[in-house]
């Protein structure tokens, strides 16, 4: 009887086992699922909302690091315009300099003059007003022939006298010129130094703003990176621009006597070589190479991929008119002088980061050449390079963010500007 129940039992236990779970067991797990289930959509919903916070936070530090990239060319422009002013300040004051020592000398010598006509007038009024005694001239010649020699003396010494006045009024005319000269630089230069101090105002409030929008970032653990070319790099870029260029004309000048210089043997070698050949001998003609090609005034700097062309711009980098061409290619890309010239400046600075300019004087036009945002550079300031001659490598330096070449290309002197074409040229009308 007692192992009857006891199958029994089993059999039951059996039967809810393969039956299903109790009642109270499947109603628990149901529960279990459910709050797993919305712990998951919490999790998901928060995870949503923290990746927008993400996005939207980026979004505005990307909005604030593009604020700063645009005051950034602003200020560029202001160091730029605020350099130039110096410059233009010195060459005033160096002008000034050079009058007041002309006048100096202008003074001095009508001082002479006046002195030489004071003795001259003297001598006409003891004669009569003539400048010559003609009584005792023809009366004290000894002869025909020494009065004839007497008279022409006379003459002279007449012709002497007009042409003493002639230069006195030559010197005090260009006296009166130099003196007005003078006034309108003085003029000029107190201009120039308002200008300079309301730009140099200016200068000083945008850095207070850069600080502040920096000082924001850094608070929020943000890292921002922008160096500017400063004012003391703007001022010594304009000072070895012009060395480069007299040191480009020199270059050019030597050339020019040592490819005469080489003419000139060859022409005296051929006439000798002629002379002394036979009548009857025929010298033969060895061929000449010619020079190859080019393209245009400036040759390609780099191979690649045109990004981004010469002219207006969005303004979401900080700039409404892009200066120059973009060439995107792999780091280390071989960049090339797109003509020959002297290099002013090599090496890094500002937003251009590791960059080289060249001051190239073409037929009496100077012309500056940017290369910027290199990963290497191979030529330093002061030296002389040939078109096509390797300058360093492509890289992201800099305000970048991707490798390229940036080039540009400006008539004259090198003169920034992130709002408009400045001095410029679009690079492409020219390969």
């Amino acid at each position: 009887m007692g192992n009857l129940k006891k199958f029994a039992a089993t059999v039951t236990l059996g039967a809810l086992l393969i039956g299903g779970t109790s009642p109270t067991y499947a109603a628990s797990l149901t529960e279990k699922q459910k709050k797993v289930q919305e712990q998951r959509q919490k999790n998901s919903s928060e995870q949503s909302k923290a990746n927008s916070s993400i996005q939207s936070r980026e979004q505005a530090i990307s909005k604030e690091q593009q604020e700063i990239n645009k005051l950034d060319a602003e200020l560029q422009d202001v160091i730029n315009d605020v350099a130039q002013k110096k410059a233009e300040i010195r060459a005033t004051e160096e002008k000034i300099k050079k009058l007041q020592a002309q006048i100096k000398k202008y003074e001095a010598k009508m001082k002479a003059q006046e002195d030489l006509m004071k003795d001259r007038m003297a001598t006409m009024q003891k004669n009569g007003g003539s400048s010559v005694n003609w009584a005792e001239f023809i009366f004290g010649s000894k002869d025909f022939g020494d009065l004839i020699t007497r008279m022409i003396t006379a003459g002279t010494i007449q012709e002497n006298d007009q042409q003493i006045f002639e230069e006195y009024e030559a010197t005090k005319e260009k006296l009166a010129k130099a003196q007005a000269e003078l006034k309108a630089e003085r003029d000029s230069l107190v201009k120039q130094k308002e200008e300079l101090e309301k730009r140099q105002k200016e200068l000083d409030q945008k850095m207070k703003e850069r600080a502040a929008k920096i000082k924001k970032l850094e608070a929020e653990k943000v890292k921002f990176e922008s160096k500017l070319m400063s004012l003391q790099e703007m001022e010594d870029t304009l000072k070895a621009q012009e060395q480069a260029i007299q040191s480009e004309i020199e270059a050019q000048r030597r050339a020019e006597e040592e490819a005469r210089r080489a003419a000139a043997a060859a022409a005296a070698a051929k006439k000798q070589q002629g002379s002394s050949s036979n009548s009857g001998s025929s010298a033969s003609t060895a061929p000449v190479a010619s020079a190859p090609a080019s393209g245009g005034m400036f040759q390609r700097p780099a191979s690649g991929r045109l990004s981004q062309g010469w002219g207006p711009a969005s303004g979401a980098n900080g700039y409404s008119f892009h200066n120059g061409l973009d060439i995107a290619g792999p780091v280390g890309t071989p960049i090339y002088a797109a003509q020959t010239g002297t290099v002013l400046r090599a090496g890094w600075g500002g937003a251009y980061g590791n960059h080289v300019m060249i001051a190239h004087v073409i037929n009496g036009q100077v012309w500056t050449t940017v290369y910027a945002h290199m990963s290497s550079v191979s030529v330093s300031a002061g030296q002389r390079v040939s078109q096509g001659q390797n300058l360093g490598g492509m890289g992201s330096t800099g305000n970048s963010t991707g490798s390229h070449l940036h080039f540009e290309i400006h008539r004259g002197g090198y003169s920034y500007s992130s709002s408009s074409a400045g001095s410029t040229v679009n690079p492409a009308s020219f390969f």
